[in-house]
C-alpha cells in the first residue's frame, strides 16, 4: 500500500492571515516487503527567505520528486525497466542518483 499527497502549504501568512496552497507531500508505504521503521529522502538544508529552494513568499520546491518514489516501486511490482518512461515520462529530467534503489525501500523476495 502507498499513500501519496502532493498537497501542501506555504510556510508564510497570506493576506487573509491563512496559507496558500504550495509544493510537496508526503508519501508513506507499508506492506510485507517493505522495509519499515525508516524514513528516507532528504530534508532541504535551508528554507529560509533566500535559500536556494525557497522561491519566495514560504514555497520551498520539493527536494524529492514522486519519480524516485514511484519507479522503485513499479521495479518491485515486476515493470519492465523499458516501460519506465512511459509509466513516469518526467523521469529524464532528474539524474540517475535522484531515484531511490529497490534494495533500500523492499526486502529481497523470492523473486528479486
Amino acid at each position: 500500500l502507498i499513500e501519496a499527497s502532493d498537497f501542501a502549504r506555504t510556510l508564510t501568512q497570506n493576506g487573509g492571515l491563512g496559507s496558500d496552497h504550495a509544493w510537496g507531500g508526503n508519501y508513506i508505504m507499508m506492506g510485507g516487503d517493505v522495509k519499515g521503521g525508516q524514513i528516507v529522502g532528504r530534508y532541504p538544508d535551508a528554507i529560509k527567505e533566500g535559500s536556494p529552494l525557497n522561491i519566495g513568499r514560504g514555497r520551498i520546491i520539493p527536494t524529492t520528486s514522486w519519480e524516485a518514489v514511484f519507479l522503485p516501486l513499479a521495479e518491485w511490482a515486476g515493470v519492465d525497466k523499458a516501460h519506465f518512461g512511459y509509466i513516469c515520462p518526467n523521469k529524464d529530467n532528474f539524474g540517475a542518483d535522484h531515484f531511490f534503489d529497490k534494495a533500500n525501500l523492499f526486502e529481497p523476495t523470492a523473486s528479486s
